[in-house]
């Protein structure tokens, strides 16, 4: 369980006033379109409100406390070439 999809639900009928119901829908790592879909078809329910998603997929996190980069490479070996001033810009002097 590494997805999760809340939302608000108005259990009271419409005119009366609303009283909101939390929900929440577990999903693995592999069901991300399933949550997605779920996602959008609680947003087209207008007694429904608050609807987010929260995952933490395992495949896409990196190795707890890795935050390095020396001789161009990461601590796995993986050629790291990404650079800020490629894509910023120029930085500015003060």
């Amino acid at each position: 369980m590494s997805i999760i999809v809340f939302h608000l639900h108005n259990a009271e009928p419409e005119g009366l006033a609303p009283v909101w119901q939390p929900h929440s829908q577990a999903y693995s790592d592999q069901e991300m379109g399933q949550a997605l879909a779920d996602c959008q078809t609680l947003r087209t329910n207008p007694r429904n409100m608050h609807v987010c998603i929260s995952s933490e997929l395992r495949a896409m996190v990196g190795s707890m406390g890795v935050s390095a980069v020396e001789n161009g490479r990461t601590p796995d070996g993986e050629i790291y070439e990404w650079s800020k001033a490629g894509r910023a810009g120029a930085a500015r002097r003060r």
